[in-house]
This record gives structure tokens, sequence and C-alpha cells, in this order.
């Protein structure tokens, strides 16, 4: 085998190392667009059955986990201030999760499919469902409680 050919199989096997190791780095250059919820897919953790929010886009900053609902968020000391989430739960009952704007479940509310993510929310809003308070409003750091739905 010529040198160049073990070379060029080399990059190749390298490049396709990277890419599986380095799942995040990769997604990040592919990231949708705001506003768009992403399914999970090759590049993503398996189901684990939590709910996670982060204090920053893009996962960045304090983390906080649930595996059940919550009447408010500030029970992880996250009320109104997620900027990033993530439904990791189980596929199969209960597997989509309800975001609210208010405590105990109440006012307007997005639906986080299993699955799915929202990495920067900066430009997301709450639908205006009829709720109440928080229709059409961003959904950034203003998320307070949520529940655990068969579907949305």
């Amino acid at each position: 085998m010529s040198k160049n050919r073990i070379t060029h199989l080399m990059a190749t096997a390298l490049a396709a190392a990277t890419i599986g190791l380095f799942p995040a780095a990769a997604h990040a250059e592919t990231a949708p667009t705001a506003g768009t919820a992403v399914a999970a897919g090759t590049t993503t953790a398996a189901a684990d059955g939590y709910l996670y929010a982060w204090e920053h886009s893009w996962k960045g900053g304090r983390q906080a986990t649930w595996s059940g609902d919550s009447d408010s968020w500030a029970d992880r000391n996250m009320r109104n201030q997620a900027s990033s989430v993530h439904n990791n739960g189980f596929a199969g009952a209960y597997e989509d999760v309800r975001l609210f704007w208010h405590t105990d479940q109440s006012g307007a509310w997005y639906c986080l499919g299993n699955g799915s993510y929202l990495m920067d929310m900066r430009y997301d809003r709450f639908p205006d469902n009829g709720n109440g308070d928080g229709d059409g409003e961003p959904l950034n750091d203003n998320i307070s409680s949520h529940d655990w739905v068969n579907a949305c």
C-alpha cells in the first residue's frame, strides 16, 4: 500500500473517530434556527427519563434535572432562569413535557416532545393556547413549572 493511501486512510479514520467522540461539536455546526425543537438524533444521549434545563443557551451554566412534575422550578433554583432545555424522557406513556409560564402548571404552556430540545430559547415564545398569562411571551427565562403528559 502506498504512503499516500495509508495517510488518506488514517485521515479518514481520524475524522470518523473525531465525529464519534465529539458529537456536540459536530452538531453545533448544523444547529437548527431558533424556535425549532429538534428531535433527538444520533448525537444525543440515550433516554434517561429526565427533563434538563440550563441557565444559558447551548447547555451552558447551571443545570437542573427532574424525573417527575414540578410545581415550581424554584425547587431547583431555576424558576425564570432557563435558556436551554432537553426532554430526555423515556418513550411511551408520559413522554412529552409541558413547560408553563406560571407555577402550579398554570398560564401559557409550550410542548416539548419526547427526545426534543431547545438549545437557545431567546427567540422561542409560548403559544397563544388560551391558558391566560404568558401567551406570546418569550420562553427564555420565563419557565416556572412543568408536567409530563401523554401528548401535548
